[in-house]
């Protein structure tokens, strides 16, 4: 398992001089826990005791000073012989033990996690007063997850979740916290206790929650708040440890006296937290106050966080079916622009109508559509030139993503604020394979009222006296203050960006091909330019790659595993596109050719494909076959697009299998199979499919362009052979490729 990592880490790459004072605290480094518990950490290796809180003879009877270099086995045998029996870097970030403490009738959780070297035990009050409620609670967890995967609407699944949180902790008052692009964040569900105040539908700017909690929150899940009192208990450790203890991972750390200070100011005596991630992301929390001290029981952490996980499943859904919509309205209009290129030979004019349909679609004031130097605008936008110098700015500031989004664009690119009318919010979508191509849609300001709790903002300290501190202090009225402004336009929501993202990967592939085509005259170089569109199986196991480090969280384990990956298809990826742009100026261009086996290319394809592949079950078997004379990229080239095309074609009713074979063919020439066990090609379209742009089937029901089989033909004639459609074969799709052997290319030279 991947280590747990460190708040440390946060502040090794951030520069410090840009955190606020509140920013700059190094909670993990606290050197104390709450009072309400205990803490000791023990050298897994040895089981010899290296820090100690000073009240933990409240929980073992030695006190502190005594356990330092002890072992713990000597200490406390049953405790000691449970803690030897586990694994260090055990697969549960907390384990509960079975060994507990009672203390004046009070029983207390044994809670234990390894990090930075050393296992910590700590020890945690357990107010739950039988197991019968107990079992209660993990049954209404069980049964609030499933209400809210079936609650008819986000707003149904948020109010069920504040309930059932608000009954299985006992506290006054539970909350959902999202965050806002800023950072600020707003009360969007709650359930409260009579006579406890209200925050629903209130802002809370985004320094209430530091930068450093935020960090630690996408870490570690929950924190619990027993008591707001400043009475923590400090740790001792032995003094030649030479560090102090790391407690970014540890249930009981202290609290900032910043933090107890906001809280007294609230009215609110003990809180836990849950955080909520969605796809890898920190989405907002569940947030749960108490007017009376106490700490949360242990085993009550899961169950909220139980619950907050099924929150964000159900948002993901809700999200995925806005987003599934917008698709199906994308795609009507893919089928018009493909329509309307089919009756129009000049791209331009096609663009030109295709613009406001595009700024429509994400419900846009204005829209921009840049190739090279051509700008085509549709509704309210800035002048050309400013939209230029938008995009060379935010293509700097995105080289590490596919998209730059902002609802206050004029707070990041100062030169945007002459031009906040037109452009408050911005949308822009680069595109990969041609960064010289970019959409960009365009959102005014909006006038929002916004209600707060408390003046969110800190009134300056006076320069010639008074408390120096008195900035660093938190407000002290939580009372609603409404504020409105026209600074920040209508946010861009989730279904949108993943249709923008939709529109590059499914749309302009086919807009990027017909616009490089303007002024290019034989169907060679036809080919070169829209050849770049069936790249699409590496590149998305490239982003595949990513996605799964991002929804890892970039552990390091996950980003080695598919960094390595990422890096293979980036490698093939750069190698295949270099043969395919040969093609460009292919009768003027000697291309490089040699003996190459076809089974390594077929290979080198079904690597390529393996995402694919794998996620429909299918098998690719490749026998061998004899060397032949050919350019071994373009080889590649033509595996990828029959074997994709297998994949792409398969008969939902039986298991896709494509063989590769050899099979008779010429003298001279080596001759192999391609045969699957998809939909296969009806006889009468044999002499078309090999056409460019020939598509058999709708857009809607296969993805495509139709350039696949055409690159087939012409990387097969560039070698001098042969492909055609075996029509006698019933099984599915058989096609059959020729290629010189070497003896026979000799000889031709």
């Amino acid at each position: 398992m991947n280590a747990p990592k460190s708040l440390s880490e946060f502040f090794t790459r951030t520069d410090l001089t840009t955190l606020d004072n509140c920013d700059q605290e190094q909670i993990h480094f606290s050197g104390m826990i709450q009072k309400l518990g205990g803490l000791i950490a023990v050298d897994p290796e040895t089981n010899l005791v290296i820090a100690a809180s000073d009240n933990i003879a409240d929980f073992l009877g030695v006190p502190a000073d005594r356990m330092l270099s002890a072992n713990l086995s000597d200490l406390d045998p049953e405790l000691g012989a449970e803690v030897a029996a586990l694994s260090y870097g055990t697969q549960l970030l907390h384990e509960v033990l079975n060994f507990t403490v009672t203390r004046d009738g009070a029983i207390f959780d044994t809670v234990t996690h390894c990090h930075d070297g050393l296992r910590l035990i700590e020890f945690l009050p357990n107010s739950i007063p039988s197991a019968r409620i107990a079992r209660s609670k993990m049954r209404l967890a069980t049964k609030t997850s499933a209400q809210i995967m079936h609650a008819d609407n986000f707003d149904d699944a948020m109010r069920i979740t504040v309930d059932a949180v608000r009954e299985i902790t006992g506290f006054a008052r539970v909350k959902i916290y999202q965050f806002l692009p800023d950072w600020s964040g707003k009360t969007i569900a709650e359930s409260c206790a009579s006579g406890m105040p209200s925050y629903l539908g209130l802002h809370f700017p985004a320094g209430d929650i530091p930068k450093q909690v935020r960090e630690i929150m996408t870490m570690v899940p929950y924190r619990a708040i027993g008591s707001i009192c400043d009475n923590a208990v400090p740790i001792r450790t032995l003094h030649h440890r030479g560090k102090p203890i790391d407690l970014t991972w540890a249930v009981s750390r202290s609290v900032s006296h910043m933090h107890t200070a906001y809280l007294r100011n609230m009215g609110v005596e003990a809180t836990f937290g849950c955080s909520l991630m969605q796809r890898g992301a920190l989405w907002g929390l569940i947030a749960a106050h108490n007017d009376q001290p106490g700490l949360l029981p242990f085993d009550s952490w899961s169950l909220v966080h139980e619950v907050g996980t099924s929150l964000m499943l159900r948002l993901d859904q809700h999200e995925r079916i806005r987003t599934a919509s917008k698709i199906t309205e994308l795609r009507r209009i893919e089928n018009a622009f493909a329509s309307a290129l089919r009756n129009s030979g000049d791209v331009e004019d096609v663009v030109v109508t295709l613009v406001p349909v595009l700024q429509d679609f994400l419900d846009a004031d204005g829209f921009a559509f840049q190739y090279g130097s051509n700008l085509h605008l549709s509704g309210r936008t800035p002048p050309p030139d400013i939209i230029r110098d938008m995009i060379q700015w935010a293509m700097k500031e995105t080289e590490t993503s596919d998209q730059f989004q902002s609802t206050a664009f004029h707070r990041q690119f100062l030169a945007a604020r002459a031009h906040i009318e037109t452009a408050c919010g911005v949308l822009i979508q680069p595109i990969a394979t041609h960064r010289v191509c970019q959409l960009m849609w365009f959102r005014g300001p909006i006038t929002q009222k916004v209600a707060w709790a408390g003046k969110p903002h800190k009134a300056d300290a006076d320069p010639s006296g008074g408390d120096p501190m008195a900035r660093l202090m938190p407000r002290e009225s939580f009372a609603k203050w409404e504020e409105a402004h026209r600074e920040e336009s209508k946010p861009w929501l989730a279904h949108e960006l993943e249709s923008a993202r939709e529109i590059f990967k499914e749309f302009l592939d086919i807009l990027i091909a017909q616009l490089l085509l303007k002024d290019e005259n034989t169907s060679l170089k036809r080919f070169a330019a829209t050849a770049a569109h069936d790249l699409k199986a590496p590149l998305r196991g490239i982003r595949n790659a990513l996605a799964f480090m991002h929804e890892d969280g970039f552990e390091p384990e996950a980003v080695r595993e598919n960094h390595a990956m990422a890096e293979t298809y980036a490698a093939r990826l750069i190698d295949l596109t270099a043969g395919l742009l040969e093609l460009e100026m292919v009768q003027e261009q000697k291309h490089s050719f040699c003996d190459v086996d076809p089974g390594n290319a077929a290979r080198d394809a079904r690597a390529l494909l393996n995402a694919q592949i794998a996620e429909v079950s299918g098998e690719v078997d490749i026998a061998p076959i004899a060397m032949v004379r050919g350019n071994p990229h373009l080889l590649v080239r033509l595996f990828l697009n029959l074997i994709g095309n297998s994949l792409k074609y398969r008969d939902p009713d039986r298991p896709i299998c494509v063989r590769i074979m050899p099979v008779a063919g010429p003298d001279g020439f080596v001759s192999f199979a391609v045969e699957d066990t998809g939909i296969g090609i009806p006889e009468q379209y044999a002499k078309y499919i090999f056409e460019a742009m020939q598509r058999l089937h709708p857009q809607s029901k296969f993805e495509g362009a139709g350039l696949g089989l055409s690159i087939c033909d012409r990387i097969v004639k560039r070698h001098g052979g042969r492909i055609y459609l075996d029509t006698a074969y019933s099984g599915g799709s058989r096609f059959v490729v020729s290629l010189p052997n070497p003896a026979q290319a000799e000889h031709a030279a």
